[in-house]
């Protein structure tokens, strides 16, 4: 099973998400989170149930409190690490933000803010995750 989390403080940006994912059937009702703490907590929290769950993770970079670094550094030290796979979501150009996501072993994909169905279609390609979108 494919949890879908988005992770962001502009509610704007989650509503356009929510919509985008959902209309392009990545995920009918992600769960949203506008802090990094609160998407931590459960995800450590699901770890604890020791379900074998697997989490498509929409992660923003900037975020007052612990940012998307801070977050990453986090889930990088767990032994679930393998079960995430992150999709840098940000309105950053910078490319030493995009040099920097390289370093993580779950960040899968950077795109800039908003997402657009071509991003859609290159989540569902993902190698990892790709046969949670295969189609019977």
């Amino acid at each position: 099973m494919l949890e879908v989390i988005i992770v962001d403080d502009d509610q704007i940006v989650v509503f356009i998400q929510k919509e985008t994912i959902s209309n392009h059937e990545i995920a009918s009702n992600p769960i949203c989170f506008n802090n990094a703490d609160a998407a931590l907590n459960y995800l450590n929290e699901q770890q604890q149930l020791q379900n074998k769950k697997e989490f498509l993770i929409f992660l923003d970079i900037n975020m007052p409190g612990m940012n998307g670094w801070d977050f990453l550094n986090c889930l990088e030290s767990s032994e679930e690490k393998s079960h995430y796979h992150v999709v840098m979501v940000t309105s950053s150009i910078n490319k030493e933000d995009k040099e920097e996501a390289k370093k993580y072993s779950m960040v899968r994909l950077f795109i800039e803010k908003p997402i657009h169905s071509s991003d859609c279609e290159k989540i569902k390609e993902i190698p990892e995750i790709s046969h949670f979108f295969e189609r019977v």
